[in-house]
């Protein structure tokens, strides 16, 4: 399966029945432009752990709303059945119920029980630029709770980093700067970082510096010829090369940096 985080989310457009459960409408990704999407499949109508998904979030929709978020559910199932069930048992949802009958929506987010034709509990948020943030998919014996999901959202839209169990209104994680260092290193110490596109230790050696207010300057090593002769003049082979006023640091070697920043706690670092 293709990784959806952090690329834009699949296009769907489907039949579905409405959020007050009388009419039949048409719901397409675009509609939820400039909005969290909290988008979950379930595999059937009529069943028995999916009436206490369905309703779990029908009861925390107004908590979704305020945070921003709209509800869809998808299934394979018809519009006709959905109306069906919720005029016999399941009751109102206060959220469109979206009928994937072509099963091409299921596929495209990687739920597809393709031997059964129904869906796996999938659930992914998309944020207002309509990109895939979260997912997870659970096996269809296991029901979802809508408090993490709202934990999930919370936390995503502080756009920082948060701990394991955090929880909204905690603070989120910073490295190591006190604000005493902070002003020092971004006044005595210039950071230069020499990267090449799609290396992952470049990616976290400049978002450290990012989350610690520190600003530098990247040379980009597939373009900088510069850069690519200062490589070579020195013979570094390891990526990225953080320098560090007159320190010249190869490779992925966080207690070197941390040390020439003058942070303290250098040599826990992992």
């Amino acid at each position: 399966m293709e990784r959806l985080i952090g690329k834009q989310a699949p296009y769907f457009s489907m039949e579905a029945l409405s959020a007050d459960g009388e009419h039949f409408v048409r719901v397409a990704l675009p509609d939820y432009a400039g909005k969290w999407l909290v988008l979950f499949f379930y595999p059937m109508d009529f069943t028995f752990v999916c009436p206490t998904e369905l309703t779990a979030f029908s009861e925390h929709r107004e908590t979704f709303r305020a945070a921003g978020a709209e509800l869809l559910s998808v299934s394979t199932d018809s519009v006709y059945t959905h109306q069906a069930w919720q005029r016999n048992g399941l009751g109102g949802l206060g959220y469109p119920m979206a009928a994937d009958q072509t099963l091409r929506v299921c596929a495209d987010y990687g739920v597809l029980l393709e031997e059964e034709g129904v869906a796996l509990r999938g659930l992914f948020l998309i944020d207002p630029e309509q990109k895939v943030r979260y997912s997870v998919i659970h096996d269809n014996n296991i029901g979802r709770n809508p408090e993490e999901v709202l934990r999930v959202l919370a936390a995503l839209k502080t756009g920082g980093l948060c701990a394991a169990g955090w929880k909204a209104g905690e603070e989120n994680l910073r490295p190591d700067i006190s604000e005493r260092e902070a002003p020092v290193l971004a006044g005595t110490a210039p950071v230069r970082i020499y990267t090449m596109p799609g290396c992952s230790y470049c990616r976290s050696v400049k978002e450290f510096l990012r989350q610690g207010g520190i600003s530098y300057e990247e040379i980009n090593l597939a373009e900088d010829k510069a850069g690519q002769a200062f490589m070579e003049s020195r013979g570094y082979t390891g990526l990225p090369v953080t320098v560090i006023g007159a320190e010249e640091i190869v490779g992925y070697n966080m207690p070197r940096i941390k040390a020439a920043l003058g942070l303290s706690g250098a040599n826990e670092v992992k």
